[in-house]
């Protein structure tokens, strides 16, 4: 069956330099596509697959647009689809908040952009002989998960709730605002803030910003 590969980042060096790794080893057959346009990003998710070929889509995480939740949820709909392949690109600025996506995007696969080629070469080879259901993450970002869990450091992760709030407030809207728009009480989201200040040991607003400005790109 053919591969077709598209990659969605807007660092046009990494993308040059990923496509130079794939083209190491996948077959002739197979296409690669490169773009730093979201809509043509959102295409690609939305086609319609045939059965003749799969679709591997490689998406860098800083590429996206500011609202990320609901970008993220345009991933989850779409890449489930038979053929479909997600592939998240991570930098490690990213790291600590790696649970609470993997908690929204839990059948994708996991790239740390920093890896060596070799580990980014052996993290594909891997992925192209694996079990449909089996997810894969690269070496370093698996020592990342393994050294979280083994230090039971369960108490700092970033939980999906957490950042699906820190998005909201991103967007400068009061907790009360939120509260309406959900539907949901004001205190429960006061609460949930309130936890994951302690949880950082942040204590204003301007820290919880620089915090978290790393992930959710201000809007425009």
């Amino acid at each position: 069956m053919m591969h077709q590969y598209f990659l969605y980042d807007k660092n046009v060096f990494f993308t040059e330099g990923m496509k130079t790794v794939l083209c190491d080893f996948i077959d002739q057959q197979s296409a690669i596509s490169c773009s730093d346009s979201f809509s043509q990003l959102v295409n690609v998710l939305e086609d319609v697959n045939n059965d003749k070929h799969i679709n591997w889509i490689l998406c860098d995480l800083d590429s996206l647009p500011s609202d990320r939740f609901t970008v993220l949820s345009t991933l989850k709909k779409h890449y489930q689809e038979r053929h479909k392949k997600l592939v998240i690109l991570l930098n490690k600025s990213s790291l600590p908040f790696f649970f609470a996506l993997y908690s929204l995007l839990p059948n994708a696969n996991w790239l740390l952009k920093s890896e060596s080629i070799k580990s980014i070469t052996t993290f594909f080879k891997e992925l192209l002989n694996s079990k449909q259901e089996n997810n894969c993450f690269s070496d370093t970002l698996t020592r990342y998960i393994r050294k979280e869990l083994r230090n039971n450091n369960a108490d700092r992760i970033i939980s999906s709730d957490e950042l699906w709030l820190i998005e909201e407030i991103f967007k400068g809207k009061s907790l009360s605002q939120i509260a309406h728009e959900v539907s949901v009480d004001v205190r429960r989201l006061s609460l949930i803030k309130r936890h994951l200040m302690r949880k950082l040991k942040i204590e204003n607003n301007i820290a919880l910003f620089n915090a978290f400005k790393v992930l959710i790109a201000p809007s425009p």
